[in-house]
């Protein structure tokens, strides 16, 4: 979007909210304001559909837009009910019952129903390009039909009735409820413009979304604010001008910290996420000719060569492991240290054992998004793995390109940072299970997909040993090269603005964002 067009926008608004001063009395000016909300994000046109997208941002933006059986507790993510209103699960823990919320109701007034969530969940199972629908694969039937193997009645969603939904499980989930808080889950009308959630998308146009309160949702009582508007820009100066200003209440994209007025409004957290890079395997693609990545004992050559300290260098918080640290989670022996010596005879033995010439120089490609990765680090890994013979050979692209292009790549070495979409570990194992819509690696492995199995049957403590093991077996593959867990930086007052609380999703559901008060006018600010 045009730099001096965001500009007008703002100033526009900027002028308006003035206007609202000048021309109401001042308990009226101040409750008018305490219903809307501007929010400042990074410049990217949102997919509004919950099913096809992995990006954060679209993440919080639709949890203005959509629901489904559960959602998150603003403080600890925890499920809390949405269009479900309660459920019970049957003895040998493989029968969900659901009761669906009598009060809940589309944007246009429609009715939902169990039938609309069947609806919705087999529409998720029919999109191949949905990235989350393996999770239901859980569900008896549910993976034969998202594959084209089964038919829709072998899946067993059931609607009993208007008020109650069924699921039959092919083994027990003891983590349902968790993962039924993401957007990919929510019920969808077949109207793309109709919404299940506390507001609706009533505008749209260069970089500016306007969500307008739902008058027929379930909960629209609870919901304080008429009106949310999603302001695009990456103009770090500007964006720090228009906060201290006034013109935005929240800051969720790039901004120049340092010119922030009050430093109370800097939230900087810890985010349930890993910066990693991952190989990609070809063994499981017909017709794909493999390279010598695609072994373990060449890869391991890598790992013990790795400049793990130049890697991480600067990062808040390092990460040996790939899975984020939770609570009670066993403590996971992860990749720390750096033996050149070791790599040259890893390195010389493989080379033996699928005689590839010791001389032969070994191409290593890969793929970036531009800028993800500095320079510096870039370079450490070259000189690095030269002495193996091995040529790392870059190739940089466009982020939407980036993510969009790596399934039919065939590129060697990928770099991603991913937020866990639920809190458990499972949210990152997930991505390297052999049959998860997830796995853009490639990589399989029979034990770990058992092991994830079995954590889905036991006991919480049982289920973090099980997942342990498990991420153990994928760090022992010599597959994902983890780099650092990820901090987030929002700009918002929390003295100003309500039902807004740091967690490791960076998800702040929008139902509960309120106005405490109306920053005033600064006359001494200086803006810039």
């Amino acid at each position: 979007m045009n730099k001096k067009l965001i500009s007008s926008i703002l100033i526009l608004f900027s002028l308006f909210i003035n206007s609202i001063f000048a021309q109401t009395t001042e308990e009226n000016k101040t409750e008018e304001l305490k219903q809307s909300l501007v929010i400042l994000e990074s410049l990217r046109e949102h997919d509004l559909n919950p099913q096809t997208t992995t990006y954060a941002s679209d993440a919080q933006f639709l949890t203005g837009l959509y629901e489904g059986l559960f959602s998150y507790n603003p403080v600890n993510l925890d499920p809390v009910y949405a269009i479900a209103v309660d459920y019970r699960i049957s003895r040998d823990k493989k029968r969900w019952t659901f009761k669906i919320n009598p009060n809940a109701y589309f944007s246009n007034g429609e009715k939902i129903t169990a039938y609309s969530v069947r609806d919705s969940w087999m529409q998720l199972l029919s999109t191949p390009s949905a990235p989350y629908a393996s999770l239901l694969d859980v569900i008896q039937g549910a993976e034969a039909f998202r594959n084209g193997k089964g038919s829709a009645d072998s899946v067993g969603i059931y609607a009993n009735s208007e008020e109650e939904l069924s699921i039959h499980l092919k083994e027990a989930a003891n983590y349902l409820p968790r993962v039924l808080c993401h957007s990919a889950f929510s019920v969808i009308n077949s109207n793309p413009t109709v919404s299940s959630g506390p507001f609706y998308l009533e505008d749209y146009s260069d970089g500016v979304y306007v969500m307008k309160k739902n008058p027929y949702y379930w909960d629209k009582d609870n919901t304080r604010l008429e009106e949310i508007t999603f302001i695009q820009s990456d103009n770090k100066d500007e964006n720090a001008w228009y906060y201290n200003t006034g013109v935005t209440q929240w800051i969720s994209g790039s901004v120049d910290t340092t010119k922030i007025i009050n430093p109370k409004a800097i939230q900087l957290n810890a985010e349930f996420a890993t910066s990693y890079f991952f190989f990609k395997s070809y063994k499981a693609k017909p017709g794909q000719q493999l390279t010598v990545w695609d072994f373990p004992e060449f890869r391991s050559a890598l790992f013990e060569a790795m400049p793990w300290d130049e890697l991480r260098k600067g990062s808040y918080y390092p990460a040996p492991t790939f899975v984020y640290p939770l609570n009670g989670y066993p403590i996971v022996e992860g990749y720390t240290y750096t033996d050149s010596k070791e790599a040259e005879v890893l390195m010389k033995n493989a080379r033996e054992k699928f005689e590839i010439p010791q001389d032969l120089t070994i191409p290593l490609i890969v793929e970036l998004s531009e800028n993800s990765v500095s320079e510096n680090v870039l370079q450490a890994m070259k000189d690095a793995f030269a002495p193996l013979g091995v040529e790392m050979i870059v190739l940089q692209k466009s982020y939407a390109s980036y993510l969009k292009g790596i399934s039919n790549s065939t590129a060697d070495l990928f770099c991603y940072s991913w937020i866990g979409d639920f809190a458990d570990p499972l949210a990152f194992l997930e991505l390297f299970r052999s049959t998860s819509t997830l796995n853009d690696a490639g990589w399989e492995n029979a034990e770990f997909d058992a092991l994830l199995k079995k954590a889905a049957e036991v006991s919480q403590e049982e289920r973090y040993k099980y997942l342990a093991q498990a991420e153990e077996i994928l760090l022992d593959s010599y597959v994902v090269i983890p780099i650092h867990n990820p901090v987030t930086v929002n700009i918002v007052n929390l003295e100003e603005v309500g039902g807004w609380a740091a967690n490791a999703f960076d998800i702040h559901p929008l139902k509960y964002l309120y106005r405490k008060m109306v920053k005033p006018n600064w006359p001494n600010v200086v803006l810039k």
